[in-house]
């Protein structure tokens, strides 16, 4: 029966494959997308993320050689994840386009909101501080969720050590040939 650093250690090295796996999932299509549209801050920042992924890849093939540096870079992958984001959402929140955000929505909704707020003015306005509203909440689930994640590697790194100050267990079967 596994000891409960070992349970601990199993459970980051889920986490990270999990979340490495879904960061170069979304990050990398979104990249190209955002290349698509010339949003090349997008582009740039879809592409970092995908960065992040391969970094969490890369610390927890770290763990798996036995090599404590595999918190190391699974925290900073978190953290850098968490700077590309913020980067994105403080660009967000300061991009101040209302006719951009207008001309996305389908002809309908253009409509009903232009019956809705007969005043342009406050139309734009409604529109920028949803905009703003959303970047904020971007950056507030970033720092939860890669904060958090980057506390929960960096916790467990005593539970790492532990694992690796005993000798590796050596599962019996057939002897290398050669």
């Amino acid at each position: 029966m596994p000891s409960a650093p070992e349970k601990r250690l199993q459970r980051v090295l889920h986490v990270a494959r999990f979340d490495a796996l879904s960061l170069v999932v979304v990050a990398a299509p979104a990249a190209l997308v955002s290349l698509c549209f010339g949003d090349r801050l997008g582009a740039a920042v879809g592409a970092g993320i995908t960065l992040c992924g391969a970094i969490e890849w890369r610390g927890r093939g770290q763990l798996l050689h036995r090599r404590l540096s595999g918190i190391a870079w699974l925290c900073v992958s978190q953290l850098l994840c968490l700077a590309f984001i913020s980067l994105y959402a403080w660009h967000l929140a300061h991009l101040l386009q209302a006719d951009h955000i207008l001309s996305l929505l389908p002809a309908f909704s253009r409509e009903q909101l232009t019956e809705l707020f007969p005043d342009p003015e406050s139309l734009e306005t409604l529109l920028l501080s949803v905009q703003q509203l959303s970047a904020a909440a971007l950056a507030l689930a970033a720092v939860v969720y890669q904060g958090g994640l980057a506390f929960y590697y960096l916790r467990s790194a005593p539970a790492a050590r532990a694992v690796f100050a005993e000798p590796p267990v050596l599962e019996p079967g057939p002897l290398p040939v050669g």
